[in-house]
């Protein structure tokens, strides 16, 4: 299998069978307090680079939330013809708080378990705001969804998942310091596929075939 047909199958993996699959803010670094109306879409897969903002194809709203597939490494053993490609995956989401209408607020109940239900605001009681640094929770749930199809599979987009090479995962560091690009949050998941060599017959050995 050629290398850019295993990036693209990746790619086309991640952007139908995991993206649809979740539901993360969709980033307006203008417009991020009360005013914000929360809005939900899906992350987008991209290959190796995310572009940026005026970079983007038509009907991709924002370069965020996304994972992207690189390709690190590859090995390809010529004796058995057996390829072997390290990938890691780049996730990153945008989350400046908890914005009003998606917060579950307790109202007590003494007929519930627990003594509290609760319930969403609705109209101007949900114009309200709590900046906070908890945005890392939408960047590991994500990772959590990519980790559970990852570590199910046998296969991903017709390469053997290398389960013996298991699968690792952390967060983006510099210097030591885990990155604080507030409200954006990104983390990696780094794992080993598997497939054939596709190699060609040089030329002046075809006439002895």
């Amino acid at each position: 299998m050629l290398l850019t047909e295993s990036i693209d199958r990746i790619v086309d993996w991640l952007e139908k069978e995991v993206c649809p699959q979740i539901e993360l803010k969709l980033p307006n670094d203008d417009l991020n307090d009360e005013d914000y109306e929360v809005e939900y879409i899906h992350p987008t897969a991209w290959p190796l680079y995310v572009p940026a903002i005026d970079r983007l194809p038509p009907g991709v709203p924002a370069p965020v939330p996304s994972v992207c597939a690189q390709l690190m490494e590859g090995n390809d053993d010529l004796t058995i013809k057996r390829r072997q490609l390290n990938f890691r995956l780049c996730l990153a989401c945008w989350n400046p708080g908890e914005h009003g209408e998606e917060i579950y607020w307790p109202r007590k109940n003494k007929l519930a378990i627990g003594g509290h239900t609760y319930y969403r605001k609705n109209g101007e009681e949900a114009q309200t705001y709590h900046r906070n640094m908890s945005g890392w929770r939408d960047s590991f749930n994500f990772a959590d969804l990519i980790l559970r199809e990852i570590e199910n599979a046998e296969y991903i987009a017709g390469h053997r998942l290398v389960k013996e090479k298991g699968v690792k995962y952390g967060l983006f560091t510099e210097d030591g310091n885990i990155w604080d690009y507030y409200p954006y949050w990104h983390n990696w998941i780094t794992f080993t596929l598997e497939c054939g060599v596709t190699t060609a017959t040089p030329k002046q050995y075809e006439n002895f075939l």
